[in-house]
């Protein structure tokens, strides 16, 4: 079979590999659709911790399944399904808390082992959920970052008629608007320094959308750092109201600092919260994107052949679009 593969040197190559074998907990899916993030980005430009290089990247999709171990149940050939990548171990400290995104032996689909950016890949049968595929192929596979945003507003522990800021108006940063908006946050104002990107953040529900410098003296009782930019961290920390919360959903260099004052910690009583990954979120994703395929598909923007995928890479690099996709066409 066709497949991308990611080598140590950062080259992109498509190359013939050997079908994936079916073993008894797993499926064989062949994907339809597949987005690429910041996880891809970093795999691509200088690596990702616990990526297995020569990698086939690949870890937001969909697809139809071809085949079903002898040991997955609920899920037949040609069913619809959307993949949780995130393979964990099921017995450590932190699977058994059921945190399976902090597993101590963690193996995601697309960076630890095989991804979707081939014509088949093999998943853990458990991973796999059976979606309504009238929702469109494109935002089934958009049920990966919803997760993580989902995860992100939970972590929030209250967003329900509050006020909300949004650094960032890429995929985690408009999802996490949904999100809020939808489980009743008073108002929501997303911040971006691409002026593009403000007439669909309004167009998804923000109340608000702005461009840094446009900020003042607001302070906000939850903000969502998503941008994964020093200069938006920097801001944020400043404008969080008393009592307030920042959920810190970006994914910056593992080398990166910022200083925080640790007087106004304590004196104004904040919490800074992380955000990792998509927790135990997806079935929940599952049921939400229901709600909300609509607002979601608009954030679909360039669609490339997977087998351009080097093509595709530049494109989300210009930051033209929200979340680009890949096609198996």
């Amino acid at each position: 079979m066709r497949a991308v593969r990611i080598g140590s040197n950062h080259m992109i190559d498509v190359v013939e590999l050997d079908a994936p074998t079916l073993t008894p907990d797993e499926l064989i899916v062949r994907p339809v659709a597949c987005g690429i993030c910041g996880t891809d980005l970093h795999i691509c430009q200088h690596g990702f911790p616990g990526t297995n290089y020569p990698v086939t990247p690949g870890h937001e999709f969909a697809g139809h399944v071809l085949a079903v171990g002898r040991n997955v149940n609920g899920i037949k050939e040609g069913d619809f399904v959307a993949v949780n990548p995130n393979v964990s171990c099921g017995h450590c400290e932190w699977c058994r808390e059921n945190k399976p995104h902090l597993c101590n032996a963690l193996t995601p689909i697309g960076v630890g082992r095989a991804g979707a950016a081939a014509e088949q890949v093999a998943v853990p049968g458990g991973n796999a959920f059976v979606v309504r595929e009238s929702i469109g192929h494109g935002v089934a596979a958009l049920i990966e970052p919803l997760a993580c945003a989902l995860h992100a507003v939970e972590s929030a522990q209250g967003i329900k008629d509050r006020r909300v800021l949004v650094m960032g108006a890429g995929t985690m940063g408009l999802l996490t608007t949904i999100i809020a908006k939808h489980f009743g946050a008073a108002d929501v104002t997303v911040v971006d320094p691409n002026p593009a990107k403000h007439a669909i953040a309004l167009e998804v529900g923000a109340n608000r959308a702005a461009s840094p410098d446009e900020l003042r003296d607001e302070r906000y009782e939850v903000i969502f750092e998503a941008a994964g930019a020093m200069p938006a961290l920097r801001q944020a920390l400043g404008l969080i109201r008393k009592t307030g919360v920042l959920v810190q959903v970006g994914v910056h260099g593992v080398d990166a600092k910022v200083d925080i004052n640790p007087f106004t910690v304590y004196e104004h009583e904040l919490r800074i919260i992380g955000s990792n990954s998509l927790a135990n979120q997806f079935a929940g994703a599952v049921d939400l994107m229901s709600d909300i395929s609509q607002q979601a598909a608009k954030l679909i923007g360039d669609t490339f052949s997977v087998w351009d995928f080097a093509a595709a890479v530049k494109s989300m690099e210009s930051g033209h679009a929200v979340k680009t996709q890949l096609s198996f066409a």
